[in-house]
């Protein structure tokens, strides 16, 4: 089992009347639009997991995390373990590209697009778990260079689906995706 992602991160209040336009909290960096987040990556490069929280709080108001930024992770070194929360329906483009130690990612329930190369060149990525069944778009090479015994594990009613939405995305062709 995988630990669920915090409901709710709250930075700290400061003082001002405007709206920012980006916070840090909890260890992540985000850009603020309306009333969602987009996380745009880690204030340190040293963090062995992550967990994207499905909202964040500040200065009171509360942002619905809905994306992860392109390039976000890339190139993170000692990064291991990622889960991402419920309310992310985004991925973007080389957001986890060459974690060469990332082994475990596990895809919050609203995920609809996982885009170009995301998890490319993460060469010990085993365990891919995808909790969304609302999967409609994934991208060239999204899982090129992942573990070649690597196993994407997706919810029983659409695994047919997503065997076929998924193949030929770069896995080798020995990368099982199953219930």
């Amino acid at each position: 089992t995988t630990e669920a992602p915090a409901a709710t991160t709250e930075a700290p209040v400061a003082n001002t009347t405007t709206t920012p336009k980006s916070a840090t909290i909890s260890g992540g960096k985000y850009t603020l639009s309306g009333s969602t987040a987009s996380y745009t990556k880690p204030v340190s490069a040293n963090r062995t997991s992550v967990s994207i929280p499905a909202t964040i709080k500040v200065n009171g108001k509360k942002y619905k995390v809905t994306s992860i930024a392109s390039n976000a992770f890339k190139n993170s070194k000692k990064l291991k373990s990622v889960v991402i929360g419920n309310n992310v329906t985004s991925i973007g483009a080389n957001a986890f590209y060459k974690c060469q130690k990332l082994t475990k990612v596990t895809v919050g329930t609203r995920v609809k697009t996982i885009n170009k190369q995301a998890f490319a060149k993460c060469g010990k990525l085993k365990t891919i778990s995808i909790k969304s069944t609302v999967l409609k778009t994934v991208k060239s090479k999204v899982f090129s260079g992942i573990y070649k015994k690597a196993v994407i594990k997706v919810p029983s009613k659409k695994l047919s689906a997503y065997k076929k939405l998924l193949k030929g995305k770069g896995q080798a062709k020995t990368v099982k995706i199953k219930k």
